[in-house]
């Protein structure tokens, strides 16, 4: 009986013991696009999620893990005209952009955490960053005009990239009496996101996509048929560029270390 107990005792002190090398963070980021890519879209909002380990020993200011991501940055209905046969039309299209990202990364934090409140640390990530849209066009409803045949279109590229950044772990404690520091941190940073090229859709100059490109853009067009002619035409619903990935980033969430 001593011995079962003493076994059970054992195995409960190491797996709290190695519990406490595995972290849980989830964030709301926000991206702002810089550069070239800045006057194209918007910020793009995002969730991120990672696990992390927490190397042991002398190590134990580094930890290390993957991290996930899911976030948009255009999401939103246009009305655009089109001439059909020297007839305008407004016809309504939708633009829905989104992203995804995947990274393995490694944090250092500068003080210890076991000890302190306020934890700084760095943080860098490698990793692939995917930019997909879709852009659906609706029927123009009009019996004797144009019927549109390419009613959705898709706008998918990724890319390599690299982040490096500052961050701050905070234990809520701080605000209390309570001395003791608890498993659930207030977790903020910024960070820098650098990529190689991918195409993505302009979704800040929607309603002028279609008149006057913009300078390094192409054209995205979808067919339409004419009810009466059968006569099959393109017209353009969006302009897509390609330029480096750049953002910056800027993070708040929560870790839970268990």
């Amino acid at each position: 009986m001593k011995l079962t107990s003493t076994l059970v005792f054992s195995c409960l002190l190491f797996f709290t013991a190695s519990s406490q090398q595995w972290k849980f963070t989830g964030h709301y980021g926000l991206g702002l696009p810089q550069q070239q890519m800045g006057k194209n879209i918007q910020a793009a909002h995002s969730l991120q999620g990672a696990v992390l380990y927490r190397l042991p020993a002398q190590l134990k200011n580094f930890t290390v893990g993957l991290e996930l991501g899911l976030g948009f940055y255009a999401h939103e209905q246009v009305d655009q005209t089109f001439v059909f046969d020297n007839m305008p039309s407004v016809v309504p299209v939708n633009y829905n952009s989104n992203t995804f990202n995947a990274n393995l990364q490694t944090r250092f934090n500068l003080w210890d955490e076991d000890k302190s409140r306020i934890v700084p640390y760095l943080v860098a990530k490698a990793g692939v960053y995917n930019f997909y849209s879709n852009v659906v066009v609706e029927d123009p409803h009009n019996p004797d005009g144009c019927v549109v045949l390419d009613r959705k279109s898709l706008i998918n590229d990724k890319t390599l990239y690299w982040s490096g950044g500052l961050g701050l772990q905070i234990d809520p404690n701080i605000f209390s009496k309570h001395k003791r520091l608890g498993n659930v941190k207030i977790d903020i940073g910024a960070n820098t996101v650098r990529g190689g090229s991918l195409e993505y859709i302009n979704t800040k100059h929607l309603m002028d996509a279609q008149d006057v490109p913009e300078p390094g853009g192409k054209s995205l067009k979808a067919r339409f048929i004419n009810a009466t002619t059968q006569h099959i035409h393109e017209h353009t619903v969006a302009q897509v560029y390609t330029s480096p990935l750049r953002f910056f980033e800027i993070r708040a969430g929560v870790a839970v270390i268990f």
